[in-house]
């Protein structure tokens, strides 16, 4: 049997609740999709296997 990855996708990840929720699912041992306007910008302060996607330019 074969089971597929679950993951968290965070809207607004890098606003002041965005990056708490961020911190606190991975925390729990969560995977995380995080999405923002700026991925160069929010990828330096970046949880370790975060993964940032860019929503808009």
């Amino acid at each position: 049997m074969t089971f597929l990855k679950e993951y968290v996708i965070v809207s607004g990840a890098s606003g002041f609740i965005g990056k708490h929720l961020l911190e606190a699912l991975k925390k729990s041992g969560i995977s995380v999709v995080a999405i923002t306007r700026d991925v160069i910008k929010n990828n330096s302060n970046a949880l370790a296997n975060v993964r940032w996607c860019c929503w808009d330019n």
